[in-house]
């Protein structure tokens, strides 16, 4: 009886306060401050976004035709379940639902929690397990005593905890503190045979350790390992089963890593007591719950904010079904799972927020129709910063989903490969003036159809793996219709055997459009700026090359190994089943498709400019269509001399809109 008198108490004030208007808009309030028993008018706020969803569920029913608008006050939210809407929060297109933060404030909703009251480590046992040098310099807490009883798993996705320090991500205590270290030969009984690289290995991980220093972790109680066990593109953790000092053996539990292991692998330890050596390193001792910490120079515990994350719920925000919803200017942060999902529902948008310091990802979409990432920046993920899947490749009908004017980086900071900034699966989605930047793997990873990506910065990816590209697509000769224009790739030259190229088409990936790109120092090893892989249809044009290791490099299939390809199982479910390459609708959307099976490894590159390239092609052994590809020196001159339209007009080029790449201001 009570909860009715508080909604009809609410109603009535909204009735009144705007009857007589036309298209209403109806306000609520929410604060750090308030109280979910508040009415929430922006004198009596509401405490939490639950009661403001619940209020605005109530209201609809007698304001049919109303715009909701929920304004936020600046302040920490902290987060213990999420937030679920559902269809019955939607908005229309004319009386759309909006949650936004109040004009010059910055509402922050959190997932982890403040650790106070630390104390310096004098425990001698605990002690001698370090280095000499910082034992005057680690401190404790206990996390029972705030609490925290979930402890999670030190390398588990959406399940381990991550300590911060001022917003700065610590360091689970590990060796070496930076990059890896190799192994010598593996010692697993089941022998692989070599690979195309001559590589030796066993299916059980189970190798030499070189490195004396590693006989200390004897007596440590949880060791993990993380590393790159066979390809270099292929990274995994494992825990630890055993150490053998004497013959300098480790062997790591089963399930083994899906390639095997290889000798030289590289790898580094983890969740390690004994190397708690540098500022920044933690440890969480799960038998006692208790917390190690070496701070960062400067920094004493108690007068910094020291925070945990908490929350492991796989979302903060879920959105099922819903239309017209709107969540605009607030702060997502620290949370061991993902941020915000979005699944099926039309035209919902996720506008100038601040995602950050996620165990997972960042925003998913999934289904639906015209959902939108607009002015956002994500910052600080283990793996993806978005993912995105919707549209209908088989009808070809575009999800028409969109990622603008944002800006992502520092991703993939867990799962090493394979975690991009954005991952597009689907048809008909846009990415355009985006800035990505900071990864050890690709910027991009597209698996679909008719992908518009425009106007975008990529810059200092693929750092650390191997055979990536800061745009990457493989194997399914079905994906067409995607247009790569006026982007800005720089920077991208990793790599360890094969390199990384700027935007890689891998494996039978054909009829895409390369146009009017600026590629700035990229490619390495045998990796041009772009790198075709066993493609046909492919057009390089009007795209300026500066400093790279190539322009474009190949590796040609022949027609052998191209037809034997198409006609295997996997390729025809892919071309026949998944969709339908010969229906009318294929064949008229991508009319090359009836010659999928003619002219295997001819690509088109035209009309680009080539300055202080290492290469023009490299492994052009495989006659291509060329026409007015040229080469200068640029004479010490920097890239932006050769942005003029008039230069590019010299040498057959169309104008290049620079000014438009990248995030832009309002």
């Amino acid at each position: 009886m009570r909860r009715i008198i508080i909604f009809l108490s609410i109603f009535c004030q909204f009735s009144f306060v705007y009857s007589g208007i036309d298209n209403k808009e109806i306000r609520l309030y929410v604060s750090a401050n308030g109280s979910d028993n508040n009415s929430g008018t922006q004198k009596s706020p509401l405490k939490s976004l639950e009661k403001a969803r619940d209020t605005i569920r109530f209201l609809k029913k007698k304001n049919q035709g109303a715009t909701f608008i929920v304004f936020i006050e600046g302040g920490i939210y902290s987060i213990d379940s999420p937030l679920i809407f559902t269809s019955e929060d939607s908005g229309t297109e004319s009386a759309p639902i909006i949650y936004r933060a109040e004009d010059g404030m910055l509402p922050v909703f959190t997932g982890s929690k403040i650790l106070a009251n630390w104390t310096l480590l004098e425990d001698k046992k605990k002690l001698d397990l370090l280095d000499a040098s910082v034992r005057n310099k680690i401190f404790k807490i206990n996390l029972k005593d705030l609490g925290i009883l979930d402890f999670g798993d030190p390398t588990e996705p959406g399940a381990r905890p991550e300590l911060f320090c001022n917003g700065e991500r610590q360091i689970l205590a590990r060796w070496p503190n930076e990059g890896f270290v190799h192994a010598g030969q593996v010692k697993g009984p089941t022998k692989i045979p070599p690979d195309y690289l001559n590589k030796t290995g066993s299916r059980e991980g189970i190798f030499e350790y070189l490195d004396g220093h590693q006989n200390r972790w004897i007596k440590e109680n949880d060791i993990r390992l993380g590393g790159y066990w066979h390809w270099d593109w292929s990274d995994e953790y494992h825990k630890v089963d055993r150490i053998d000092t004497i013959s300098k053996i480790i062997s790591v539990m089963e399930p083994y890593h899906t390639y095997g292991y290889r000798d030289s692998l590289r790898y580094f330890g983890l969740n390690l007591f004994c190397e708690i050596d540098q500022p920044g390193e933690w440890y969480l001792d799960r038998n006692d719950g208790v917390l190690y910490w070496f701070p960062p120079v400067g920094i004493i515990p108690d007068k910094a904010k020291v925070t945990l994350t908490v929350f492991k719920a796989p979302y903060m925000i879920e959105f099922h079904d819903c239309s017209y919803l709107t969540i605009k200017g607030l702060a997502f942060q620290e949370s061991r799972g993902s941020a915000i999902l979005i699944e099926g529902g039309k035209n919902c948008m996720i506008s100038g927020c601040h995602i950050e310091r996620f165990g997972r990802d960042g925003i998913h979409i999934e289904g639906g129709f015209g959902h939108g990432i607009s002015r956002c920046l994500l910052c600080s993920f283990g793996c993806s910063g978005i993912k995105i899947n919707g549209g209908d490749r088989k009808n070809l009908i575009p999800a028409n989903h969109f990622v603008e004017h944002t800006i992502v980086e520092h991703f993939s900071l867990f799962k090493r490969t394979y975690e991009p900034a954005v991952l597009m699966a689907g048809c008909g989605i846009r990415l355009s003036n985006n800035r990505f930047q900071y990864s050890s793997s690709s910027a991009i990873r597209m698996e679909g159809n008719d992908f518009l990506i425009e106007y975008n910065e990529i810059r200092n990816v693929v750092n650390e793996s191997d055979d990536q590209g800061g745009l990457d697509i493989w194997y399914n000769p079905s994906y067409r219709g995607n247009v790569i224009r006026y982007n800005h790739w720089a920077d991208i030259y990793g790599g360890t055997h094969h390199g990384a190229a700027g935007v890689r088409l891998d494996d039978m990936i054909s009829g895409v459009n390369i146009y009017g790109n600026i590629f700035e120092r990229c490619g390495a090893l045998e990796f041009g700026a772009v790198q075709i892989h066993g493609g046909k249809d492919n057009i390089v044009e009007n795209n300026i090359f500066y400093k790279c290791n190539a322009a474009v490099s190949f590796s040609s299939w022949g027609e052998s190994r191209w037809l034997k390809t198409l006609d295997s199982p996997i390729i025809q479910t892919k071309l026949y089943e998944e969709v339908d390459i010969r229906s009318p609708l294929y064949e008229s959307k991508y009319p090359e498709l009836k010659d999928i099976r003619k002219n295997p490894d001819i690509n088109t590159v035209k009309n680009n400019m080539m300055i202080d390239c290492k290469n023009q092609f490299l492994r052009k052994n495989v006659p291509q269509i060329e026409k007015n590809n040229t080469s200068l020196h640029s004479g010490g001159k920097s890239i932006e001399y050769f942005y003029s339209a008039r230069l590019l007009k010299k040498y057959g080029l169309q104008p290049i809109p620079i000014g438009k790449i990248g995030p832009q201001v309002k």
